[in-house]
């Protein structure tokens, strides 16, 4: 979290207020170079793991496209509107993800480990409350994204500049920590009980269905 409200607020904060009041440099070069912070993190991160996580591709895709867009045509709503194309386009994958045989967040709880995975899988295939579980959160992190990305886009003419950029990233990451956690909660309500059923030695599979 300290790192994120590092790179991701102070230092494109900061380097625009330092460029654009100190140093006389046009509003739209100065947002252009901090956004470069988020992007130099990402790439940085992608080396160090080799390998480029999904939604990092998402923000660099974003972050070019905003950057180029507001060079273009001079406008720095475009790269203030980077924040809103990018969780419009991660809530886009959610939603079409409850179109496919299961949804995004399956594979986000399930993760990399094997285990998991098997334990998942056995989950999705025996029980219909975990699969109904798993689209009712793939559902609400893509109504939760949308919003998040309409208010974006609603406060870019409300606000001057220099406050809406650090309520903006700010806003992104406590929208994140609280969809996290209310997805916990909800994820361990509907956990529990099958563990519970599991100990007792009661059938947690309950009616297979053909909702698969």
């Amino acid at each position: 979290m300290k790192k994120d409200l590092i790179v991701n607020v102070a230092l494109p904060y900061g380097t625009y207020l330092v460029l654009a009041h100190y140093f006389g440099v046009a509003t739209v070069t100065a947002l252009a170079v901090g956004a470069l912070f988020p992007v130099f993190s990402i790439i940085l991160s992608a080396v160090k793991e080799r390998r480029v996580q999904a939604i990092g591709l998402i923000v660099l895709a974003a972050t070019a496209a905003s950057i180029v867009g507001s060079l273009v045509l001079d406008d720095p709503k475009l790269l203030l509107a980077k924040g809103s194309l990018i969780t419009g386009v991660v809530g886009v994958v959610f939603g079409v993800s409850l179109l496919l045989k299961r949804p995004l967040v399956y594979y986000i709880a399930t993760g990399d480990s094997a285990e998991a995975r098997s334990e998942g899988e056995a989950l999705w295939e025996n029980v219909p409350r975990y699969r109904q579980a798993m689209r009712t959160l793939t559902l609400a992190w893509t109504i939760a994204l949308f919003a998040e990305a309409i208010l974006r886009l609603i406060l870019i003419p409300l606000l001057p500049l220099e406050v809406f950029l650090p309520v903006s990233e700010t806003m992104w990451i406590a929208f994140f920590g609280l969809m996290s956690a209310w997805s916990w909660r909800y994820g361990r309500r509907v956990i529990a009980p099958i563990e519970e059923g599991r100990r007792d030695g009661a059938p947690a599979t309950g009616a297979a269905g053909a909702d698969r």
